[in-house]
């Protein structure tokens, strides 16, 4: 019997149609039904129009994609022997915002859509409102504008640098904002402070805390996710930034990578149809996102849990919550050492005189993210963005299962639908 299930509440619509033997999911496929068409729209335009457009292919990372289109035009510019002056500042602030948008989604994710989905599944106590999650994501959102002026769809990188020239005013406004996210983090999802936090090696130190993530690490457990949720336990990462580690994983061995052997084919999708695609690597399928970043990274305390409970739903999802806490440490080191005397943009040559391609690749919330562009005298010949979900979520035959396809197999239809949501989908970048 083939079931449907629609998945809402995920930035757009998923569809997972599920064929059971008996109680279990024998096999499911995933169709993401609405088509958007931002590749389309980019041909013919002018190239700095990309971003403009591609931060609005996404509300919640707008951010990475504009980094990867202003990455991607960078790398246009490297292609056609022009230099790009890039000052550590610029490189401090877009850094600086790509994680305040990440944090901002995760935190988003934990309150909005991870307890709530857990609370399908077994009755939660002391379990604590939404407004945790919209609070917390607004002060990381505030963090972000201080630089780039505005959030969602900023559009404040160039070539060559940024646009905003920050004064020690607006710095000190974003300390304040990070400062007052951490003390929240802290008493409200943590118990214990962010350092100590930090150092913790074993799961069995989250669950002596009293707190929110000690109760959504127990539910985890009770509900089995550490024996559930396996894929491949392989795993890639792209993005070259201060917190992730370009190399992918197969178990606990890591190898280079490089982004030429990226490619993508057609989703399977016989029960309805789909505008996504599935991104592989070297033809085989690997796992994004926090999880894999924290596996390249050696996070001790990931490689534990990893070394215990493999690549489960359990894994990923205090993979999740625990680079929150990583990354909030990692941006308050860049507003202490952000040089604001630095220049914040030197323009490289105008952009008509562009004829090349280039690839941008960014670490997004959910994972690697890339964008491809060629160009002829300026304007957009061909633009091509790879997302995470494609990586993780998506829908091939059972001869080729994807990640999320082999997470939901032998499983009750209820806890495949909760695995799903662990890999954190998100519909409209898949169908840009």
């Amino acid at each position: 019997m083939i079931t449907k299930q629609l998945i809402e509440q995920i930035e757009g619509e998923a569809t997972v149609h599920f064929t059971m033997n008996g109680n279990t999911v024998d096999f499911a496929t995933v169709a993401f039904p609405h088509f958007r068409g931002m590749e389309r729209i980019l041909q013919g335009k002018n190239a700095l129009d990309a971003l403009v457009i591609t931060p609005r292919v996404c509300g919640i990372c707008g951010h990475a994609h504009l980094m990867a289109s202003v990455r991607a035009l960078e790398s246009a510019y490297v292609h056609m022997s022009q230099d790009i002056q890039l000052s550590t500042k610029a490189q401090m602030i877009r850094e600086f915002t790509l994680l305040m948008e990440i944090v901002q989604n995760h935190y988003k994710w934990i309150y909005l859509t991870l307890i709530p989905e857990l609370g399908k599944l077994m009755p939660l106590s002391n379990m604590s409102t939404p407004l945790k999650g919209a609070f917390a994501a607004s002060l990381a959102s505030k963090a972000l504008a201080s630089f780039s002026g505005q959030w969602p769809h900023s559009s404040y990188m160039l070539p060559g640098g940024v646009t905003c020239d920050p004064t020690h005013m607006e710095r000190i406004k974003a300390q304040s904002y990070l400062r007052e996210l951490i003390a929240f983090f802290e008493n409200e999802t943590l118990g214990i402070d962010l350092e100590t936090f930090l150092s913790f090696e074993s799961c069995k130190e989250i669950r002596s805390l009293s707190s929110d993530i000690s109760r959504i690490e127990q539910s985890l457990l009770s509900l089995g996710m550490h024996e559930k949720g396996f894929a491949y336990d392989r795993f890639v990462v792209f993005g070259n930034h201060g917190f992730s580690v370009p190399s992918k994983m197969k178990q606990t061995r890591s190898y280079s990578v490089k982004s030429k052997y990226v490619s993508i084919k057609d989703s399977y999708s016989p029960q309805e149809k789909t505008f996504a695609k599935n991104a592989l690597y070297k033809n085989d399928y690997y796992e994004t996102g926090p999880l894999a970043r924290a596996m390249t990274n050696s996070v001790p305390i990931i490689r534990n849990i990893h070394r215990r409970f493999k690549d489960s739903a359990y894994s990923r999802v205090v993979a999740r919550i625990f680079e929150i806490a990583s990354l909030l440490q990692h941006a308050l080191e860049l507003l202490k050492l952000m040089e604001l005397s630095e220049t914040s943009l030197t323009m490289p040559e105008p952009i008509h005189t562009l004829t090349a391609e280039g690839i941008g690749i960014v670490e997004a919330p959910r994972g690697v993210l890339i964008h491809k562009v060629s160009i002829e005298e300026g304007l957009i010949r061909n633009y091509e963005i790879i997302t995470p979900t494609q990586w993780n979520i998506g829908s091939d035959t059972k001869e080729s299962l994807t990640p999320v396809q082999l997470a939901m197999q032998g499983v009750t239809q209820e806890e495949a639908l909760f695995i799903f949501r662990t890999f954190d989908v998100c519909s409209v970048c898949t169908t840009h």
